[in-house]
């Protein structure tokens, strides 16, 4: 479903991300760990083109991303048109929601099948009130986001990428800006999406959902991917000092 290769991303003299190789199987649920500023959150704006890679390849279900830049290194404007499609195979859930504040939370899920795929009114309504229910906030579909906990806000942003129907889901940090009540109904819901096979890489400080949900763990530290496995070789083995001590660290703070 997604086949990076030798991907590199820098900022000015600054490598964020070095030779990048990684390759998800549909259905596959990926998790990143490691340290703040280890190029993790790069790593998926990438795969999205929300970060403009300085070189490689990303190819999502067999179809390459394809991209210009102009002289300051930004998406051309025909890029960007293009890419709006690709997009919309890629759901992205964020740290901080994302949601328009001035609309209600059905307009939020609504809105980019309507303008991207051009749905009618009705057909999103349709997808936006199932998705709802499935995160369990049908009830709020008439509210305005600042009126939702943290966590509603952020089930309703997995509901607004989900309603795209997209082929893969990334989270980025999906839970870290929650307060810890609020936490496990987020993870309720991105457990069942793996559940349900949906293609899922997801960066995440949770351990216990990385041991339990994921297929596969990378840790990345310094814009590279030290160690990958299963979550039982990850977090039970102890072939990886650094990775070992990352854990433990973790566990006691």
């Amino acid at each position: 479903m997604i086949e990076i290769q030798h991907l590199k991303k820098d900022y000015k003299e600054k490598s964020v991300l070095s030779d990048i190789n990684l390759s998800i199987s549909k259905g596959e649920v990926v998790t990143i760990i490691g340290p703040s500023g280890a190029g993790k959150s790069t790593l998926l704006r990438c795969i999205n083109l929300l970060e403009v890679p300085s070189g490689g390849n990303i190819v999502i279900d067999s179809t390459p991303i394809r991209y210009k830049t102009n002289k300051s290194n930004m998406l051309t404007i025909r890029t960007r048109y293009q890419l709006s499609k690709m997009r919309s195979q890629v759901g992205m859930v964020f740290q901080h929601f994302n949601l328009w504040r001035h609309r209600t939370v059905l307009q939020n899920i609504i809105d980019a099948p309507m303008m991207v795929q051009n749905k009618s009114y009705s057909e999103a309504v349709e997808i936006a009130e199932s998705l709802m229910k499935k995160v369990g906030l049908f009830d709020k579909k008439n509210e305005m986001p600042d009126h939702l906990s943290g966590g509603q806000q952020q089930r309703i942003a997995i509901a607004r990428a989900l309603a795209m129907q997209p082929k893969v889901m990334l989270f980025d940090e999906a839970t870290s800006a929650l307060d810890p009540e609020t936490v496990g109904d987020v993870l309720k819901v991105m457990t069942e999406l793996a559940h349900e096979g949906m293609t899922m890489v997801v960066v995440t400080h949770e351990m216990r959902f990385a041991e339990q949900v994921s297929d596969r763990v990378l840790f990345m530290e310094g814009g590279v991917i030290q160690a990958e496995g299963t979550p039982d070789e990850i977090f039970k083995g102890r072939s990886n000092n650094r990775v070992s001590a990352f854990i433990h660290n973790l566990h006691l703070n």
